[in-house]
């Protein structure tokens, strides 16, 4: 009896162990285990950016501001139309604070009026010298004659009486010939005196007169029909009302021709030997989630430009937008992919089942009931996974997410296989 009651708990200690312990259970239900897949495999760079109309007519700061003359940098954006707006041409697209241009107008009619005062003081001052040195040259001309009715008088006088009349003749001749001389410098002087304030008078009148018309063209026009796409200010964002505009960068808006629609992409200095013009891109836009566009790459930048937010720089790249229906416009965002290499056939596995170091790269591959690490030599890469050379083959199973110490299990080099 004690026998049998003994036995019979052992037999269900046997069946709890069993139970508990099931050894019947793989390796499978603790880890992820993935399949070594064949076929075509492609590498790629992918990067944001936004549609752009490869054609556009810009929309600027008006013409003269460019002058240099006028010494106005900057000028505010007071109002402009909303983005996207359709315009026609003629139609008043933006208007740009009058205060400076108002202010710079009343300074130099300020100048002005100051400039005129000297050019009048300049001519009277000049009328009254040159009058003052022509009365002294006619008073010499009348001491020259009187010395010249002394010396005829003198004639009867001794000889000493004669040298003297002589001596007082030439003597006023000399002064008479200096007089005329200093008259012909002292002209000379004031007309060179007078030119000056003319000119400073001539050249503060043109001043004027372009600031005039740049204050008579602070409303923005738009050239032609179409729709108002703003451009970009200097801190590299679209403008806006308050932002400013100059001659270093005097972009406002533009129209954009709808028919030739790019994407301009930033490509980051690290991934940008790798892309080349005529490399085929598929491009995603938030507005068509389930479209894919096709592009083709058309520009690369030749320098690089540092990256908002980033310690790195990016190169310009503009990206051909091919064959589309849609109605695409400027200012949607886009993701592109540019496929940099494609290979028909090609053995892949995941990323994450790869392990290891620069050293020595391997795989925890399952090989029946056991486990083995096998090393591989990995090609080309992607987003998701590695092409492999050497060391697995097609429905080779391997672990994602094996935790316990790989350096339990024995390594099969490639040498090996």
């Amino acid at each position: 009896m004690n026998k049998k009651k003994i036995g019979i708990g052992l037999g269900v200690l046997l069946v709890i162990v069993i139970l508990i312990w099931r050894p019947w259970k793989t390796t499978d239900e603790t880890f992820s285990i993935v399949q070594v897949q064949k076929g075509a495999f492609e590498t790629s760079v992918t990067a944001m950016g936004e549609l752009k109309a490869q054609d556009a007519m810009d929309i600027t700061i008006p013409e003269v501001s460019f002058n240099r003359e006028l010494r106005i940098w900057e000028l505010k954006i007071m109002s402009i139309v909303e983005e996207g707006k359709i315009v026609k041409k003629g139609d008043e697209v933006a208007r740009l604070d009058p205060t400076e241009v108002e202010e710079r107008l009343t300074e130099v009619n300020d100048r002005l009026n100051e400039m005129y005062t000297w050019v009048e003081d300049a001519k009277i001052d000049s009328s009254l010298t040159l009058m003052a040195a022509r009365e002294k040259i006619q008073k010499h001309k009348d001491e020259v004659l009187d010395a010249e009715l002394k010396v005829q008088q003198s004639s009867y006088e001794s000889k000493a009486v004669q040298r003297q009349s002589q001596i007082a003749y030439e003597k006023a001749v000399r002064a008479l010939a200096k007089a005329k001389r200093d008259l012909i410098t002292q002209t000379q002087n004031h007309k060179r005196r007078i030119a000056r304030n003319q000119e400073r008078v001539d050249r503060f009148e043109n001043r004027k007169k372009l600031y005039e018309q740049l204050k008579s063209e602070l409303g923005i026009k738009s050239p032609a029909n179409g729709m108002v796409i703003y451009g970009y200010g200097y801190d590299g964002q679209k403008v806006r009302v308050g932002s400013r505009v100059g001659m270093w960068m005097p972009l406002i808006a533009t129209l954009p021709d709808l028919s030739t629609i790019i994407s301009e992409i930033q490509v980051k200095e690290i991934d940008i030997a790798k892309i080349e013009l005529g490399q085929k891109v598929k491009i995603q836009i938030d507005a068509f989630p389930k479209k894919i566009f096709n592009g083709e790459i058309i520009s690369i930048a030749n320098v690089g430009q540092e990256l908002a937010g980033e310690f790195q720089n990016g190169f310009k790249v503009i990206v051909k937008i091919v064959d589309y229906k849609e109605s695409l416009l400027p200012g949607m965002t886009s993701s592109n992919t540019i496929v940099t290499n494609s290979i028909d056939t090609a053995l892949f596995v995941e990323k994450e089942a790869i392990f290891g170091n620069d050293s020595i790269r391997y795989v925890i591959k399952k090989d029946g009931l056991s486990v083995v690490k096998q090393e591989v030599e990995l090609g080309q890469e992607n987003e998701l996974f590695y092409s492999i050379n050497k060391g697995l083959n097609e429905g080779d199973k391997v672990y994602i997410n094996y935790d316990k110490n790989p350096d339990d299990i024995s390594l099969i080099r490639l040498s090996n296989n």
